[in-house]
């Protein structure tokens, strides 16, 4: 079932279109925001744990339901329509196609380069990055977050573990330290196993090292540590500038579908031994 779910959420993403009123993020903003006229639950909303609780009670409540219920065919069928909801990125995949658009040179040979640098600064703004941040690095950690980290929980917690992922990611809170670091927490594991891959579909004697060094004692933010292992993995990932841009980007991408195709082979392999229902 897993299997299944994840081809038929990855395949659906690319095809159909939701209403921005539909994405997990919007829905769990209404949830945040919505008023119940109780005074306690008001009051447990304020605080900072209470808050975060308050919001992941939607992804709790679909688990304890499929749990009650027991229906396979119902399971599959929430699983998909709820990962399908949480991976949904359509502004940053509309600024990507923009950026290379934007690349390709006209028959004078010049490109919109106003263009490009707009649809970057759309794409760094989907993971709140500035501008010292590359296309390249900036599509390796919208990828992790909307797809593989999803996908990773999803495989671990059932779509419980999934949405509550999503709702973490997405929910409004403020940035404090203790929020940064809950946000470094759950990327993590994701982080390291998706860097992982990068070695085994890429270049593994030069990322292993960095790859070790970010499992050690030293932490490590994730978004250095994706970006490290996918410039070693695709070593020209890491040349960002004027002249390949473009290039960069679809050097990146390639690496990452490779990634992706490796780790739903792998599922398929753990399903075939029954290690995955």
């Amino acid at each position: 079932m897993y299997l299944l779910a994840l081809l038929l959420t990855y395949s659906l993403e690319r095809t159909v279109q939701i209403s921005r009123n539909w994405h997990w993020r919007r829905l769990i903003l209404r949830w945040q925001h919505g008023q119940f006229g109780y005074d306690k639950i008001a009051e447990f909303r304020t605080h900072g744990l209470g808050h975060l609780v308050w919001a992941i009670i939607p992804a709790l409540l679909i688990g304890f339901v499929l749990a009650l219920l027991g229906n396979s065919l119902v399971s599959f069928v929430i699983s998909v329509a709820g990962l399908l909801l949480a991976i949904t990125v359509p502004k940053a995949r509309k600024a990507y196609r923009g950026y290379l658009a934007a690349g390709i040179r006209d028959d004078q040979g010049a490109r919109d380069d106003a263009a490009m640098a707009k649809h970057a600064r759309a794409l760094r703004h989907q993971i709140g990055r500035d501008e010292s941040a590359s296309v390249a690095e900036v599509l390796v950690y919208i990828h992790l977050r909307y797809y593989f980290a999803v996908f990773f929980y999803f495989l671990l917690f059932g779509i419980t573990g999934a949405l509550v992922y999503a709702t973490i990611r997405d929910m409004r809170q403020p940035r404090t330290v203790s929020w940064r670091s809950l946000h470094q927490i759950i990327d993590w594991l994701p982080t390291r196993v998706m860097g992982f891959g990068f070695l085994l579909v890429g270049n593994f004697s030069q990322g292993f090292p960095i790859w070790l060094s970010s499992i050690g004692n030293q932490p490590q933010d994730n978004f250095t540590v994706a970006s490290r292992l996918a410039a070693a993995a695709e070593p020209y990932a890491a040349a960002d500038n004027d002249h390949d841009a473009q290039q960069t980007a679809l050097t990146t991408v390639a690496l990452l579908k490779r990634n992706m195709l490796f780790f739903l082979v792998l599922v398929a392999v753990l399903t075939i031994v029954h290690w995955l229902p």
